[in-house]
Formats: C-alpha cells, structure tokens, sequence
C-alpha cells in the first residue's frame, strides 16, 4: 500500500522529471509550462487522492517541484539526475499504468513548444528506459 508521503515523493520527483525535459534544450517555454499544468489537472489530480498535512491534492507536487526548479534555474540535467536518485527507492511503487502516465506527460511537455526536437526525443529515450 503507497501511503500519501510516498505519493508526495514520487510527485515531487517527477516534476523534476518533467523539468528536465521542459529544460531540455536550454530554454523552459511557457508553452511547457502550460502543458504541464494542463495534464496534472486532466490527468494526474484524479489518479488518487493522497492529501498532505494541509490538504493539497499530492498531485500539485509535481507542479511544485517543477517551479522550484524553474525559479532556481536548475540544469536540465541536474533535474534529471534528481530524479534517477530518488527513483531508485520509488521504483517499486511505479506500476505500468504509472509508467505509461508519465512517459504520456513527458511527451507531451515535449511537443508542447513546436514539436519534439532532438534533444527531447534523446530525453525522451532515456526515460523509457530508465522506467523499462
């Protein structure tokens, strides 16, 4: 069973994921930002509902950890990094259907500002097999 605290981990982690692809290529568009903001709404507020202290949806995690590493200026890679180390003791609660959420969103963010460009599409490979 995946308690709220973990929920708020992996959507903490994962916004850097998500960053790291924005930042991909030097550059966070507003584009990606709205993109990313678009699918936690749609897509990751309804997956479950884990809370924390204050009662803010786990979810919003992702977009919390998104902007302070977009207020920091934070590398693309760094963020990217930040992730690979806190997915090696979050892996066991990433299942296929949350494996195929964030590879969606990570795409998604991608495309976001005129289509995927090479670097991204190199983000994008490396992500599908991290969570292989």
């Amino acid at each position: 069973m995946t308690t709220a605290n973990t929920y708020i981990k992996i959507y903490a982690s994962l916004g850097y994921l998500f960053y790291s692809v924005a930042a991909g290529d030097g550059t966070v568009r507003t584009a990606e930002v709205e993109k990313l903001k678009q699918l936690v709404k749609q897509d990751w507020l309804p997956l479950e509902g884990s809370r924390d202290e204050f009662g803010t949806d786990a979810a919003h995690y992702i977009e919390m950890s998104f902007d302070f590493a977009l207020g920091e200026e934070m590398d693309g890679d760094a963020a990217y990094e930040r992730f690979v180390d806190e997915y090696k003791d979050l892996a066991p609660h990433f299942d296929a259907g949350l494996k195929r959420l964030v590879l969606k969103t990570a795409a998604a963010v991608a495309d976001a500002f005129h289509g995927t460009n090479k670097e991204e599409r190199r983000q994008l490979g490396q992500i599908r097999k991290l969570l292989a």
